[in-house]
């Protein structure tokens, strides 16, 4: 399309809004919040000199209140904000149709804002398009607290440098669960509850749990990984994760915090290591599926699910190991004259520059100037032709 750096930002309008709101302490995060998050994204980008951001679209109020602020700073240095052209379900078909359609238009990253849940949606679209993941949900596990305009200088970063990209990301584990035909994804954790029916999704009785696998456990988390993180910390980047057995009799009993304010009593069996690529399958002979904190779907005898750990999920964004390198290399820095002209140049390197090339390997046209994008009335949808396996 451009010689631009472009930036995709998918922000889902219904995060933080389940029964976990009624069932726990769960605090609400509003579209103005979300909004306000958005705005000091676009400015940590526009400082690293993304000149192209593609949103997703929806009807909760975000695209447009962001239409309306891109609008008012057009004259500003913020980026040019397009909108993905979408049917809207209200249904994470809308993440994902977003989601795929920034990388078949070659994204240098995508900025999620989001729980567990919606990060688990994007992931298995995202292909290897880095994430930059804000915590927005109500089970944040897998999204980390973090400055929004942090996440837009990270997210700038690796998308237009390729040293960058290279000291500040790595390939996050995910777990794939088999049942029958189904075939599903998880960022953080399964569980086998022995729910009676999926119902409202949400998973807070932990007396119902009676296995659980987990990516990592982290002991300071809010969740289910809660519970290996009080016992048997894994990190992110560990080569393994952990399978509990759960119930009574048990040999430890915990009250992890699994969810905003709810500490539940947990009797564990056993604890073990869950190693790459060794397909583990559930004990129970019927029960409920819980993906990343949400109930999904029923089993029974003749269909038991199959966890697998495997290292090859999304591409992550660490912002902390970004802006360090930043650092080191002077990337986010001015000379005098520049900083009187309010001009910026990079210290770069010419060696670590991203090729002038998309995702795609397609050339970028360097002449095409940021205005040329608003001669068509500003801010339009990004129209995109029909991608194989996404629903219209």
């Amino acid at each position: 399309m451009t010689g631009q750096t472009t930036v995709g930002i998918i922000a889902n309008p219904a995060s933080a809004r389940d029964v976990r709101r009624l069932v726990a302490q769960g605090g609400a995060v509003t579209t103005h919040d979300k909004l306000n998050r958005l705005h000091r994204v676009l400015t940590g980008l526009a400082a690293t000199g993304v000149g192209r951001v593609i949103s997703m679209s929806d009807r909760g109020g975000i695209t447009a209140g962001l239409r309306r602020a891109a609008n008012r700073r057009a004259g500003d240095a913020w980026p040019v904000v397009e909108f993905v052209e979408q049917s809207i379900t209200h249904t994470a078909a809308d993440t994902a149709v977003a989601t795929r359609a920034m990388v078949e238009l070659g994204v240098g990253a995508i900025v999620v804002l989001g729980g567990d849940g919606t990060n688990r949606v994007v992931a298995r679209e995202s292909s290897d398009v880095p994430l930059v993941s804000i915590s927005t949900g109500t089970n944040n596990t897998f999204p980390t607290p973090m400055e929004p305009t942090i996440a837009g200088l990270a997210a700038g970063l690796v998308a237009s440098n390729a040293a960058s990209r290279a000291a500040g990301t790595y390939r996050a584990k995910t777990m794939e669960i088999r049942c029958g035909d189904r075939l599903e994804n998880a960022l953080v954790d399964v569980a086998i509850t022995q729910a009676e029916v999926v119902g409202s999704g949400a998973v807070w009785d932990a007396a119902s749990l009676s296995e659980l696998f987990l990516c990592f456990a982290e002991p300071d988390a809010i969740g289910l990984s809660a519970i290996g993180g009080q016992l048997r910390p894994v990190r992110r980047r560990q080569p393994a994760g952990l399978h509990l057995r759960l119930g009574m009799p048990a040999t430890t009993v915990l009250r992890p915090p699994i969810g905003p304010g709810l500490l539940a009593p947990v009797g564990v069996r056993s604890i073990g290591e869950l190693g790459l690529h060794a397909p583990v399958t559930a004990e129970a002979s019927e029960g409920v599926v819980a993906i990343d904190g949400e109930r999904m779907f029923r089993f029974g005898r003749d269909d038991r699910p199959t966890i697998t750990l495997r290292a090859d999920g999304p591409v992550v964004v660490d912002a902390t190991a970004t802006l360090d390198h930043a650092a080191r290399h002077g990337l986010l820095a001015t000379t005098s004259t520049d900083a009187r002209t309010g001009t910026r140049s990079r210290t770069l390197d010419p060696t670590t520059r991203e090729p002038n090339t998309n995702q795609k390997g397609q050339h970028r046209d360097t002449n095409e100037s940021t205005r040329a994008l608003h001669r068509d009335g500003p801010h339009p949808a990004v129209r995109i032709a029909h991608l194989a396996g996404v629903p219209r």
